[in-house]
């Protein structure tokens, strides 16, 4: 292993007069000391890695006293550990200073990539401190340090035949330009921003504008395609394969594709709400969507040959896109920070409405998930891949997500719409209940908050207080006691249907409920116009208007 040049010639045993001569009495670029391994030792260690690399002298606290941090194993795993999660590789040396030992971590300059702390925080080094890169300048460091995009790269030879007229028109018309021929299609695309004109007489597309509009990509990008398996089971072995199938061409096309392929390979429920019956997916459509466009829009185009990868399972859906997180995003700051691997790409799927808002994919992904009750999306990063995995599993049954999806007008928490559907399910839900039910949560200040948000109304007093759907939710999805009614007046319309004719008896007995009971629901479908009624008293039939 060779050694950092900032430990070239550094001896092992130093007098205090000349460790302060050798170093100084002040912090700087590439100089930090530090008490231990503190979080301040962590952020110097990415600063460093992202400015000229440095060293760290652990043992000399804030006031220069040498305190003395002896190159134990533990100190050696503390440091090798979490300069391995940033992906930087230092060198460890014991420097005994008089009779006391201390650690000097050598830590070397990073080009070509960013560094980042495990939870996604960008520092340099400027003087002795450390500063945090925020807005514009984190983005002109993150484009300095991985240099240009592989969508701006340049390819010539590109004839107007291999580009797709009807996807390109498509974004023409949301700008309000008229219809491109084949004679202006690349003055179309570059236009768009993702082709290069130079005197007329030549022109160059930019492989942006290849993935978005090519008919076959593949022919100047291998590997610009989906590879979608169906697999049987849950793994975690490979499991045999029922199904496979490649999605080439533009960009939009293959996203469809892709759609096609989901809904043909899994699951559709049907959910009664009142009198209708609704078909609920497998997984929330517009998280899959998502999913698929972040995989799509943000992978590494510069790895020729690498695609996509779509899985389906019994249990799980898991997307794999080439290429690591872009810039300074890792799994944990996904939902609250943003970078663009390929601005170009991006900004052409928002002008044709695939994408609503820059930054915002991941976050639909959880809210859609979240929505339904679903277990959370599952985000993977590795140095050569990113994979998000949906589950099918949920807390609730389809027809309670069915019945959330009618208040999609409230802002609700997970555990509002867990106390939600418990209050529709029981009639209505106590502290205790949602102590039980929610383990951890305070449940004091939950069903206050859903109270202030008109979710639910309180009856009762101190330790006899219960909580129940409020007026509005009940208006605008119905309660559980609303619903059965109305599966029941559905049964008897689908068996009226079935027979050409029911009695009251005929229903009751399919119902098991009273006549009277029966007779009061036929005769209200009568006087809503869904059926009409013929003979009298117990002969009466009803049918089907």
């Amino acid at each position: 292993m060779s050694v950092s040049p900032f430990l070239a010639g550094l001896p092992d045993h130093l007098t205090v007069e000349e460790f302060w001569e050798r170093f100084g009495r002040r912090e700087h670029e590439t100089l930090e000391f530090k008490r231990a391994m503190s979080t301040d030792a962590r952020h110097a260690m990415v600063a460093m890695a992202n400015t000229r690399g440095g060293l760290i002298v652990h043992g000399v606290d804030r006031n220069l006293r040498i305190t003395g941090c002896p190159l134990s194993q533990k100190t050696a795993d503390e440091i090798t550990r979490f300069a391995n999660e940033c992906g930087i590789e230092v060198d460890l040396r014991s420097l005994w200073v008089g009779d006391t030992e201390l650690t000097v971590t050598a830590v070397p300059e990073i080009s070509g990539r960013i560094v980042t702390t495990p939870d996604g925080r960008l520092l340099r080094r400027v003087g002795g401190d450390c500063q945090p890169l925020r807005g514009d300048a984190m983005m002109r460091f993150v484009a300095a340090r991985s240099g240009p995009a592989a969508e701006e790269k340049e390819l010539r030879r590109i004839e107007p035949d291999e580009l797709d007229l009807e996807t390109i028109n498509r974004v023409r018309a949301v700008e309000g330009r008229p219809p491109a021929g084949e004679e202006t299609a690349i003055r179309a695309l570059a236009d768009l921003g993702v082709a290069v004109l130079d005197d007329g007489k030549s022109s160059r597309v930019l492989l942006a504008g290849v993935v978005l509009f090519a008919k076959d990509p593949t022919r100047h990008l291998p590997g610009a395609t989906v590879q979608l398996m169906r697999r049987e089971g849950v793994g975690p072995g490979p499991g045999p394969a029922a199904d496979r199938e490649e999605c080439r061409g533009p960009l939009p096309h293959i996203l469809e594709c892709c759609l096609r392929f989901v809904d043909r390979h899994t699951r559709r429920y049907e959910a009664v709400t009142g009198v209708r019956r609704e078909v609920v997916p497998e997984y929330p459509l517009a998280a899959v969507r998502e999913a698929l466009l972040n995989a799509l829009a943000h992978r590494d185009y510069s790895l020729r040959g690498a695609t996509v990868d779509l899985t389906v399972w019994d249990d799980r859906l898991e997307i794999r896109s080439p290429g690591p997180l872009p810039g300074h995003i890792t799994p944990e700051n996904m939902r609250r920070e943003h970078y663009s691997r390929n601005r170009l790409l991006m900004r052409v799927l928002k002008t044709m409405g695939l994408v609503e808002e820059y930054g915002e994919g991941v976050d639909r992904i959880f809210h859609e998930m979240e929505g339904r009750l679903m277990e959370p999306p599952i985000f993977g990063a590795t140095s050569s891949s990113v994979t998000v995995t949906l589950r099918n599993r949920s807390l609730v049954s389809v027809e309670d997500q069915v019945w959330l999806a009618l208040l999609s007008q409230f802002t609700l928490s997970v555990a509002e719409r867990r106390v939600l559907v418990a209050a529709r399910r029981e009639g209505a839900v106590t502290r205790r209940r949602l102590r039980n039910l929610l383990p951890g949560e305070d449940t004091r200040t939950l069903l206050r908050g859903a109270v202030a948000k008109g979710l639910l109304v309180r009856t009762g007093e101190r330790g006899g207080s219960r909580y129940e759907l409020s007026d509005e939710v009940v208006l605008r999805a119905g309660s559980r006691s609303i619903e059965a009614e109305g599966r029941k007046r559905r049964l008897l319309l689908d068996e009226i249907e079935s027979r050409g004719s029911l009695s009251t008896v005929e229903g009751a007995d399919l119902l098991g409920e009273s006549v009277a009971a029966v007779r009061q629901m036929l005769n209200e479908l009568t006087e809503a116009g869904s059926v009409r009624s013929a003979g009298q008293t117990r002969a009466r039939r009803y049918y089907r208007k």
